[in-house]
């Protein structure tokens, strides 16, 4: 397994969904965490089920829905650079010096 990046809050995603019709998804940040006890630089780390924003017209929401097989915050997966999104996305910011498999 590859170790990488974990990702915060207020980090991106990209969004390939295009619905309805022409109007795409594009991404956008990590808007909400489910915990707020493990921070980096007082931002919370993202894990598996936080929220996201995609920002495409209509704006509407995606949560993260994979994450690391070895590090969990209060029972959730840690968020990872890579990691997929329910829109069939991914996450695409994480800090480089924390980083877990």
């Amino acid at each position: 397994m590859v170790s990488r990046p974990v990702t915060l809050k207020g980090q991106m995603h990209v969004c390939p969904m295009v619905d309805p019709g022409p109007r795409p998804h594009i991404g956008g940040p990590v808007i909400s965490t489910q915990q707020n006890f493990v921070t980096v630089d007082g931002v919370p780390v993202a894990t598996v089920g936080d929220s996201l924003l995609c920002t495409g017209v209509p704006t509407t929401s995606d949560k993260i829905t994979s994450g690391s097989s070895v590090a969990s915050i209060e029972g959730k997966r840690v968020a990872r650079l890579g990691d997929a999104c329910a829109h069939g996305g991914k996450l695409v910011q994480g800090v480089s010096w924390l980083t877990f498999e």
